[in-house]
């Protein structure tokens, strides 16, 4: 375990608050169902945020080179919670509930965008990869956390109850930065010299497609099921994620890094395969485990070879993988929604599943992983 600063422990706390305001809202496909809208109308409101944040992250990740990370950081955790107190108020307004995500997808580019490239700055090259795995697990935890107290709050209280408690989070993460330093951004000319390692852009885009069908799509299903409580899903998803950081990490950095990608991605891709016959129990506990190994594995190993090819651009580079990574998850809310009404749920599943572990097994060969 690394030692590490004041500044990326208060990075990790506004991170994980910040992520409580976003995972709560993981939920907002099935209060979109429960107003009267379709898998097509839901995918539509889902993806318009992705929309958002591919047109946004391309101007953080310059202002990030140019101004201050801290003010530009602090203004997308405001964009994030605000929006998420009007929910409730728009329901009969689609337009307004499209622009609601819209202005929190510019608010999750801004902060989250930038993240990486922050905690960059806090440690040394050689723990790069897991003070990022650290990162992603504080994230992630959030999407056991988030949706179970929002289950939680949607039956004791309702929708409201939801969104007041997302947002409150979201405003302590805008608190807490103000505790962060504020260090002026060097000058430097634009896209120039920036590496876009197609080959990692490319397992980016599809590793958030596959992520973004999971996690979108599961909780409707489910329902469809007669499962109406998803939290199952996300704890154990969090736990296989953390296992990866902890007990699997010494093992798992010794072996060839084109295995511990390969083997990632097939277990990543296993509950995609094996859900349409099993929508709940100790099979569906254990396929979320793996879920969460792989994705845990995954994500923090793209991001830091992302920013170990652009390192006097860590700014764009980060904001290029969190661009690449949205795109897919664009792709799955709006096309899996599509998918799933003319082949059902099950059978998307499924091609989702083998096509994502084709792809990501042959990206991951052509790609060199960071240390």
């Amino acid at each position: 375990m690394p030692r590490v600063s004041r500044e990326y422990l208060v990075l990790l706390g506004i991170h994980f608050f910040f992520f409580l305001n976003f995972s709560e809202l993981i939920l907002l496909p099935k209060y979109f169902l429960t107003i009267g809208f379709g898998p097509s109308v839901i995918g539509l409101l889902m993806g318009s945020f992705s929309v958002s944040v591919l047109i946004s992250l391309p101007a953080a990740g310059l202002l990030s080179e140019r101004l201050p990370r801290k003010a530009l950081f602090m203004a997308g955790t405001v964009l994030l919670a605000v929006p998420t107190l009007f929910y409730e108020t728009f329901s009969g307004c689609l337009g307004a509930l499209f622009l609601l995500r819209i202005l929190q997808g510019v608010g999750f580019a801004s902060t989250f965008g930038i993240t990486g490239a922050m905690v960059v700055e806090t440690g040394v090259p050689s723990e790069r990869k897991l003070l990022l795995g650290i990162l992603t697990v504080a994230g992630i935890m959030t999407h056991a956390i988030g949706p179970s107290l929002g289950e939680f709050l949607i039956v004791a209280w309702g929708y409201p109850a939801l969104f007041a408690s997302a947002a409150s989070f979201g405003l302590l993460a805008f608190i807490l930065s103000f505790l962060l330093p504020l260090r002026v951004s060097v000058d430097r000319p634009g896209l120039a010299g920036v590496n876009t390692a197609p080959v990692l852009t490319a397992a980016s885009l599809v590793l958030g497609a596959v992520f973004g069908s999971a996690i979108i799509f599961l909780p409707p299903f489910l329902m469809t099921r007669d499962v109406t409580d998803s939290s199952p899903f996300f704890i154990s998803f969090v736990l296989g994620s953390l296992l990866v950081w902890t007990v699997l990490y010494r093992r798992i950095r010794i072996l060839p890094a084109r295995i511990s990608w390969t083997v990632s991605s097939v277990l990543l891709v296993m509950l995609l395969l094996c859900v349409p016959w099993t929508a709940g129990g100790a099979v569906f506990t254990g396929l979320s485990v793996l879920f969460g190994v792989g994705y845990g594995y995954l994500y923090p190993t793209l991001n830091a070879s992302m920013i170990a090819v652009n390192p006097e651009r860590q700014g764009i580079a980060n904001a290029l993988f969190v661009w690449s990574f949205n795109v897919g998850m664009l792709a799955a809310s709006v096309g899996f929604g599509f998918l799933c009404e003319a082949i059902g749920y099950g059978a998307a599943f499924r091609v989702v599943g083998v096509v994502g572990v084709c792809l990501l097994t042959g990206l991951g060969f052509r790609a060199k992983a960071s240390g």
